[in-house]
């Protein structure tokens, strides 16, 4: 239970400083963030493709991996649909939830496996394993 408590602080503390990051990009001022102003649908395909890649080298088998959809919204929605606005970004940012299901071989391979998506606008917003099964669900932010 304290591992999930830390793994949801930890996935705050990302999106706190993607929004931060974004509220300093509206505000005018200097920002270091590689993926200012990339729009949903891009960070979307990236996050999608760093899964699909990272797999065969961290022994990850996927079962199954969805862009999750809000009420109303079919599996065949366009992604402008199925985002919802961050808070506080002033409509600029956009965010849409994954979720990958799958088995992983290792430890090592899974934890390798989830932190190569730090380099992409997401934040881990759960995680669970048992045996050698897992669920993460990531959260994609975009303008």
């Amino acid at each position: 239970m304290a591992e999930s408590e830390a793994s949801r602080a930890h996935a705050d503390r990302q999106a706190l400083d993607a929004l931060s990051s974004r509220v300093r990009t509206i505000a005018g001022e200097p920002v270091d963030d590689l993926h200012a102003g990339k729009p949903l649908e891009r960070a979307l395909a990236e996050a999608v493709s760093a899964a699909m890649e990272r797999r065969v080298n961290d022994a990850i088998s996927i079962e199954s991996l969805a862009v999750t959809t809000g009420t109303g919204v079919t599996r065949v929605s366009p992604i402008t649909e199925m985002a919802r606005p961050v808070p506080y970004s002033g409509g600029q940012l956009r965010a849409v939830t994954i979720r990958i299901k799958g088995a992983y071989l290792h430890y090592q391979g899974l934890r390798d496996f989830v932190a190569s998506f730090r380099a992409l606008p997401v934040a881990v917003t759960a995680f669970a394993a048992s045996e050698r099964s897992f669920e993460l669900t990531l959260t994609v932010f975009g303008g």
